[in-house]
């Protein structure tokens, strides 16, 4: 059996050997035998090693031999911190993978040390002990969590099937023991399906899989189809029919580097977008989705949650010159997301269309800063209509008529809030415009 001591015992030890030899004369004899054999600096310290061959992990049996020392301590590796200790010389130290190490065998004299490094290459070994679980959401969001977890084991395969495991519908390889995956369901009508997934743990030595049924549950809508994507990030990456058209006012690109620091301040994006609305304007609105056929290509009773970053100045220099302060009205700090239902079924528009939309309005907290607003539509009861709507249009969204041209809104449109004031002039900037998933997330479409 190993007897181990820490350096600080050997230490004390050593004092007190020190100590004890230093006394009175009638000790000496008792002490020369304690110290035979030790000497002030051990000699012929050397290591050797060997596989533990009944251990599937890297496990090394290290013997450690020499002559006239107290104690020995094995570093498993040059940079090792806390050694193990042994008076034996009998050492059995786990690794965590398979590479070259260079452990250091420290043998203690009474005044000094010596050493021996060696080099150590372990080689890989096939992964053992796969433990493989599945966490899968039951809250309709489509979300499943696979844990798993292998001895030797450096990388991961994940192998999702359908059906009856000939259906393989997804598949990937990662690094992490944690790996999430999320079902998309474009149909109207909830869905199940019946799954299966095979994990199997791998390295350069062989592999280990386990493969375990499962089913989910996934709600109607929970991501749009790829043709829904609708995002723009202004630096060239963007999805869907977008037209950024300012109508009466005015709207372009700017470079962040050449707006005042506070701007940039907080956004990392190469260019951003602003939107001006200088007097004779009485409704800004900056458009940026229509369906000019009256088509419902886009169903915002079925996806209608959206997220944008804003910067409201308290004041700044418009496009023509015009110095503009925001501070001198409140309502300049209310953006304004409206739906609305505009065109015909034969592509014309209402002439009463402005009655046919609700909107939600977001206060930015205060001037000079980047925030991130969300519109959620899905909920009634933050948005607004007014008061002469057409035909109760306010309850199209969410759980109004899908596919119905008269009450499915067809475009989108954006602006601040100054309550009709043609004399009223304010600049704002904006970035980042996406679609949500229905639980709130980035759906990350692949953009052009």
């Amino acid at each position: 059996m190993n007897t181990r001591l820490t350096l600080g015992k050997q230490l004390l030890f050593i004092i007190t050997t020190c100590l004890i030899f230093s006394c009175d004369s009638e000790y000496d004899e008792g002490m020369n035998d304690k110290l035979a054999g030790i000497l002030d600096v051990p000699s012929d310290v050397k290591l050797a090693y060997e596989f533990n061959a009944e251990d599937p992990g890297y496990l090394v049996d290290f013997t450690a031999t020499g002559n006239g020392q107290i104690y020995y301590a094995l570093k498993k590796d040059v940079n090792e911190l806390n050694p193990e200790t042994s008076k034996d010389g009998i050492f059995s130290i786990r690794y965590d993978e398979a590479k070259s190490y260079n452990p250091v065998l420290i043998a203690q004299g009474l005044k000094g040390i010596s050493t021996d490094t060696i080099e150590l290459v372990i080689e890989e070994k096939r992964p053992f002990e796969l433990l493989a679980t599945i966490e899968v959401s039951n809250d309709g969001s489509g979300k499943v969590k696979f844990n798993m977890q292998a001895q030797n084991a450096t990388s991961y395969k994940v192998d999702i099937y359908e059906g009856d495991q000939t259906n393989l519908v997804f598949s990937d390889v990662t690094e992490d023991e944690i790996y999430n995956y999320l079902f998309l369901n474009e149909e109207f009508v909830e869905v199940t399906k019946n799954c299966w997934v095979t994990i199997t743990a791998q390295n350069g030595a062989g592999t280990l899989a386990q493969t375990i049924p499962f089913s989910i549950t996934i709600s109607a809508g929970v991501a749009p189809p790829e043709t829904w994507a609708l995002f723009d990030n202004m630096d060239g990456s963007f999805c869907g029919e977008i037209d950024w058209n300012a109508v009466s006012d005015e709207t372009g690109t700017s470079e962040l580097s050449e707006l005042p620091a506070e701007v940039q301040t907080g956004n990392n994006s190469t260019t951003l977008r602003y939107h001006y609305k200088g007097s004779g304007a009485q409704y800004g609105v900056l458009e940026f989705r229509k369906l000019a056929d009256g088509t419902s290509k886009f169903d915002f009773s079925f996806q209608s949650k959206f997220r944008l970053k804003v910067y409201v100045p308290s004041s700044a220099l418009a496009p023509d010159g015009s110095t503009i302060d925001n501070s001198d009205d409140p309502d300049k700090k209310i953006i304004r997301l409206y739906l609305e239902n505009r065109y015909m079924e034969s592509g014309s528009t209402y002439g009463d269309s402005y009655k046919r939309n609700v909107w939600i309005e977001k206060e930015v907290s205060q001037y000079d800063q980047w925030e991130t607003l969300e519109f959620d539509f899905t909920n009634q009861g933050d948005y607004k209509y007014h008061g002469q709507t057409y035909g109760s249009y306010k309850y199209y969204i969410p759980d109004g008529y899908p596919g119905d041209p008269l009450r499915n809104p067809d475009r989108l449109y954006l602006r601040t809030h100054i309550n009709g004031n043609a004399s009223a002039s304010t600049i704002y900037y904006f970035d980042d415009f996406e679609l949500l998933d229905i639980d709130g997330s980035s759906l990350e479409f692949i953009c052009d």
